[in-house]
């Protein structure tokens, strides 16, 4: 062969070898064993349903018997994506490298898929603590597709504990539960911004219709909290019972249920669970509830030392300082009693606990005077004998 006709033949073999590759690609997809055409098809439709766990299992099986297809790649990707768009928690925190990466690479290879992949960014920015980084790139998904439930969705929730955004958070969960009726993430968030607003009965039905969805910690979690905030004590207990079986590591689930069993009456299963939320994470609240508990169960030495632990940090504590007063009159200790309630009746009726310490005032108020006129009478019975002898 002369050297034209080399040169000829490697610019042929230059120009068809791409060609080759697809073709070799497209035969080795063609050629996927019959087992993982099946896990294949078994995790599209576990995905469309939003059953992401099943869909994953499902492609890790096609995967396992096709480990160099690029389809049951593709699906894998697809699969993790869309978990991190709709469930962010679900996905643990040093696989979010690799979600971020594949979330770009569908975006730009997929079409359909842009509004769900920037809602993945933007869940991945919000775990990472960017929360204003991720509130842009799910502004950017909603904007991408308007009518994309993850992305109202992730927008809402993300928005819900920021009480300067709450209309906005509003409007992005209300449209997410348009789109998806029933759907428990956004009626959670709903029920959470009903009860920052006040509205206790409208934020427990939320929770209540979440629920039924299935059960989650943070709902339960929130629903004994709106139950303990409307006083309805054992039913606020058997939802915080429930959520500290899903964690039993959590201080605020233990710390609430103990303020529940409080409530309750239910005095050592309260100091049970109070004492292991303090275990776990020393807490103001959680401490003078401890106080109180102790109070209740006439173990005041153990109260006061609790409670002076909270006046402490925190000298103008209004119930701490009710608690202290209490614990000494029990005690019979009437000075110190008196000075404590004294405090309390001294501090302004202003701030957000404005409520909480006008009762407390009214209460104190009562205690000082019956102390002082206990002191009288005792004092006038012992003049009494004096004059006598006299």
């Amino acid at each position: 062969m002369d050297r034209r006709t080399a040169a000829r033949a490697a610019a042929c073999q230059a120009v068809m070898r791409p060609l080759l590759l697809v073709v070799a690609l497209a035969v080795g997809c063609d050629a996927l064993p019959d087992l993982a055409v099946t896990h294949l098809g078994r995790g599209d439709r576990a995905l469309a349903e939003g059953r992401y766990g099943e869909a994953l299992a499902a492609y890790a099986h096609a995967h396992e018997l096709a480990p160099h297809d690029p389809r049951v790649q593709r699906a894998q990707m697809r699969a993790r994506v869309s978990l991190m768009a709709e469930s962010p928690a679900r996905v643990a925190a040093d696989a979010l490298e690799d979600v971020a990466y594949e979330a770009e690479f569908l975006r730009g290879t997929e079409k359909g898929l842009e509004a769900v992949c920037l809602t993945a960014l933007g869940n991945v920015l919000a775990r990472r603590g960017d929360r204003d980084g991720a509130r842009l790139k799910l502004a950017e998904a909603v904007k991408a597709d308007s009518n994309a439930y993850v992305a109202h969705a992730a927008l809402g929730a993300l928005l819900a504990g920021r009480p300067e955004a709450a209309a906005e958070a509003k409007a992005a969960l209300e449209r997410a539960l348009a789109l998806r009726p029933d759907a428990p993430g956004p009626l959670a968030g709903l029920g959470k911004i009903k009860l920052a607003e006040g509205d206790v009965p409208g934020a427990i039905e939320r929770f209540v219709a979440a629920l039924k969805a299935g059960d989650d910690f943070g709902t339960r979690l929130a629903l004994g909290n709106a139950r303990l905030q409307q006083g309805k004590h054992v039913e606020a207990a058997a939802d915080l019972s429930r959520a500290v079986q899903m964690d039993p590591r959590s201080p605020e689930a233990l710390g609430l249920l103990g303020q529940a069993l409080l409530g309750a009456g239910k005095l050592d299963e309260a100091e049970q669970a109070l004492r292991a939320s303090l275990e776990l994470r020393p807490e103001a609240g959680t401490s003078i509830a401890l106080g109180f508990t102790l109070s209740r169960q006439k173990k005041s030495l153990e109260a006061l030392d609790v409670l002076e632990g909270v006046l402490a940090a925190d000298p103008f504590a209004p119930p701490a300082l009710f608690g202290v007063g209490m614990a000494n009159q029990d005690l019979g200790r009437t000075p110190q009693a008196l000075a404590a309630f004294r405090r309390l009746l001294a501090l302004p009726l202003e701030g957000p606990q404005k409520q909480l310490v006008a009762d407390l005032q009214r209460d104190a108020k009562g205690r000082v005077e019956a102390l002082l006129a206990a002191q009288e009478k005792a004092a006038s019975a012992e003049e009494k004998p004096s004059k006598a002898k006299r």
